[in-house]
């Protein structure tokens, strides 16, 4: 693999000769497409993290039913692909707030890695930056990184009663030109929380079924 103080343009001559003759044209041209896709920054942004408060980047739901997940998805003006879907889940805020410091809650794939880094923060329960790294062909990766949020909404740092995570991509490949989420925790009694799940994305082979798809393994991950 090129790195990334070589010259890309060499780098890119090299990968290309090796693809063409292992794999032919038409597959050629697709895992091209995903090797340079880790040189490209982040379009566009949802919050600001050196703000407190982020705004939510949709009102989330304020009724949670037992036994029902009421969901919704759709593609907005700016061609980003969003879904939502809200639960009960038999676990306290904090348990959650746990589960969702671990970044295998989201990402549990056995292609992906994920190393979160910590950020010092005065404005939130916790601020941490992760770098996801994605290996969809043995010599291909694919990387970008993400700013989280965890914003203490009631209760306590050590007795949580309402919880906003928001999330960003801030850099990285260009197969992700947007992505942006919120999961909302709400105490609705002593082990039993509602919780609400936002995300908007626009990426390549990426549909807004996907996105409901992804969300929804979270909130089935979080009642495990």
């Amino acid at each position: 693999m090129v790195k990334r103080n070589e010259s890309p343009l060499l780098g890119l001559k090299v990968v290309s000769s090796l693809i063409l003759r292992y794999f032919g044209k038409m597959k050629a041209l697709l895992i091209l497409s995903l090797f340079m896709g880790v040189f490209a920054q982040a379009e566009s942004n949802c919050f600001d993290p050196s703000k407190p408060n982020p705004p939510l980047l949709h009102p989330s739901s304020d009724r949670y039913e037992e036994g029902k997940d009421p969901s919704d998805y759709g593609t907005d003006e700016k061609k980003n692909d969003w879904a939502q879907v809200s639960g009960v889940v038999h676990k306290s805020v904090q348990d959650l707030y746990q589960k969702l410091l671990n970044p295998k809650t989201i990402r549990n794939g056995s292609n992906t890695k994920v190393v979160v880094n910590e950020v010092e923060t005065k404005d939130f329960l916790k601020h941490t930056l992760q770098k996801i790294t994605v290996k969809p062909v043995f010599f291909i990766t694919i990387d970008w990184k993400e700013d989280w949020l965890y914003t203490l909404k009631d209760g306590t740092a050590t007795d949580p009663k309402g919880l906003i995570v928001s999330y960003q991509k801030i850099e990285g490949t260009s197969h992700i030109k947007h992505l942006c989420g919120n999961i909302v925790l709400t105490q609705l009694g002593p082990n039993y929380t509602g919780v609400y799940l936002y995300e908007e994305v626009q990426a390549d082979r990426r549909s807004a079924q996907d996105v409901l798809s992804g969300i929804t393994g979270t909130l089935r991950t979080l009642r495990e």
